[in-house]
Protein backbone atom coordinates (compact mmCIF):
# COMPACT_ATOMS: atom_id res chain seq x y z
CA UNK A 1 0.00 0.00 0.00
CA UNK A 2 0.88 3.31 -0.91
CA UNK A 3 0.20 7.08 0.22
CA UNK A 4 -0.87 9.61 -2.41
CA UNK A 5 -0.88 12.94 -1.70
CA UNK A 6 -3.70 15.57 -3.43
CA UNK A 7 -4.18 19.06 -2.72
CA UNK A 8 -7.26 21.09 -3.41
CA UNK A 9 -6.84 25.32 -3.54
CA UNK A 10 -10.35 26.74 -2.73
CA UNK A 11 -10.84 30.60 -3.92
CA UNK A 12 -13.50 32.51 -1.70
CA UNK A 13 -15.60 34.65 -3.39
CA UNK A 14 -18.12 36.85 -2.12
CA UNK A 15 -18.75 39.42 0.24
CA UNK A 16 -16.28 40.01 3.43
CA UNK A 17 -17.04 37.03 6.49
CA UNK A 18 -19.69 35.54 3.85
CA UNK A 19 -17.50 34.25 0.83
CA UNK A 20 -17.82 30.73 0.22
CA UNK A 21 -16.07 28.23 -2.18
CA UNK A 22 -15.65 24.42 -2.90
CA UNK A 23 -13.72 22.38 -4.43
CA UNK A 24 -13.08 18.14 -5.19
CA UNK A 25 -10.30 15.49 -5.26
CA UNK A 26 -10.69 12.81 -7.64
CA UNK A 27 -8.98 10.49 -5.39
CA UNK A 28 -8.65 6.93 -6.17
CA UNK A 29 -10.50 4.25 -3.58
CA UNK A 30 -8.91 4.41 -0.65
CA UNK A 31 -8.48 5.56 3.05
CA UNK A 32 -7.94 9.06 4.14
CA UNK A 33 -4.82 9.33 6.52
CA UNK A 34 -4.32 12.91 7.07
CA UNK A 35 -5.83 16.16 5.93
CA UNK A 36 -3.61 19.56 6.26
CA UNK A 37 -5.62 22.63 6.26
CA UNK A 38 -3.83 26.36 5.12
CA UNK A 39 -5.78 29.34 5.37
CA UNK A 40 -3.37 32.07 3.46
CA UNK A 41 -6.26 34.62 4.78
CA UNK A 42 -9.32 34.15 6.24
CA UNK A 43 -11.60 35.42 9.09
CA UNK A 44 -12.05 33.55 12.18
CA UNK A 45 -15.88 33.01 10.71
CA UNK A 46 -14.70 30.42 8.36
CA UNK A 47 -16.12 26.99 8.27
CA UNK A 48 -15.31 23.84 6.59
CA UNK A 49 -16.85 20.67 5.73
CA UNK A 50 -15.16 17.77 4.26
CA UNK A 51 -17.28 15.26 2.96
CA UNK A 52 -17.33 11.86 0.64
CA UNK A 53 -19.70 12.40 -1.85
CA UNK A 54 -22.49 9.82 -2.41
CA UNK A 55 -21.77 7.00 -4.03
CA UNK A 56 -23.63 4.94 -2.29
CA UNK A 57 -24.18 7.47 0.35
CA UNK A 58 -22.82 10.44 0.93
CA UNK A 59 -19.94 10.61 4.41
CA UNK A 60 -19.12 13.96 6.66
CA UNK A 61 -15.60 13.74 7.50
CA UNK A 62 -14.79 16.55 8.98
CA UNK A 63 -16.86 19.79 9.99
CA UNK A 64 -15.04 23.15 11.36
CA UNK A 65 -17.19 26.31 12.97
CA UNK A 66 -14.89 29.67 13.32
CA UNK A 67 -11.44 28.53 12.48
CA UNK A 68 -8.62 29.81 10.66
CA UNK A 69 -5.53 28.48 12.43
CA UNK A 70 -3.67 26.17 10.15
CA UNK A 71 -3.65 22.48 11.33
CA UNK A 72 -3.65 18.98 10.74
CA UNK A 73 -6.45 16.38 10.97
CA UNK A 74 -6.32 12.49 11.11
CA UNK A 75 -10.43 11.93 10.81
CA UNK A 76 -11.61 8.56 11.55
CA UNK A 77 -14.94 6.69 11.53
CA UNK A 78 -16.69 4.44 13.87
CA UNK A 79 -16.06 0.84 13.32
CA UNK A 80 -19.16 -1.30 13.54
CA UNK A 81 -19.26 -5.79 14.83
CA UNK A 82 -21.08 -8.12 12.07
CA UNK A 83 -24.53 -7.16 13.75
CA UNK A 84 -24.11 -3.39 13.22
CA UNK A 85 -23.62 -2.62 16.26
CA UNK A 86 -20.32 0.33 17.10
CA UNK A 87 -17.26 -1.09 18.44
CA UNK A 88 -16.61 1.13 21.69
CA UNK A 89 -13.35 3.09 21.29
CA UNK A 90 -12.62 1.22 17.53
CA UNK A 91 -12.39 3.63 14.96
CA UNK A 92 -10.85 3.08 11.01
CA UNK A 93 -9.65 5.37 8.56
CA UNK A 94 -12.82 6.85 6.26
CA UNK A 95 -13.40 5.36 3.42
CA UNK A 96 -13.33 7.46 -0.28
CA UNK A 97 -14.75 5.82 -2.93
CA UNK A 98 -15.77 9.17 -5.19
CA UNK A 99 -13.13 11.44 -4.14
CA UNK A 100 -13.28 14.27 -1.63
CA UNK A 101 -15.13 17.31 -1.30
CA UNK A 102 -14.59 20.67 0.31
CA UNK A 103 -16.90 23.73 0.83
CA UNK A 104 -15.92 26.37 2.70
CA UNK A 105 -18.06 29.10 4.07
CA UNK A 106 -18.06 32.71 6.32
CA UNK A 107 -14.89 33.67 4.44
CA UNK A 108 -13.54 36.59 3.00
CA UNK A 109 -12.87 36.64 -0.63
CA UNK A 110 -9.78 35.86 -1.44
CA UNK A 111 -7.37 33.43 -4.29
CA UNK A 112 -6.38 30.56 -2.82
CA UNK A 113 -7.66 31.07 0.75
CA UNK A 114 -7.82 27.65 1.91
CA UNK A 115 -5.09 25.42 0.35
CA UNK A 116 -6.28 21.57 1.46
CA UNK A 117 -3.41 19.15 1.08
CA UNK A 118 -4.43 15.27 1.73
CA UNK A 119 -2.88 12.11 2.50
CA UNK A 120 -4.49 8.91 0.73
CA UNK A 121 -3.53 5.66 1.26
CA UNK A 122 -4.12 3.17 -1.67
Amino acid sequence: MTIEKFEIKLSTTGSAGSATASGHAATPIGQLVALHLNYTSQPATTDITVTAPSNPAALTILTLSNANTDAWFFPKTQDHDNVGAAITGSYSDPLLHNGVDIAVAQGDAVTDGVIATLYVRV
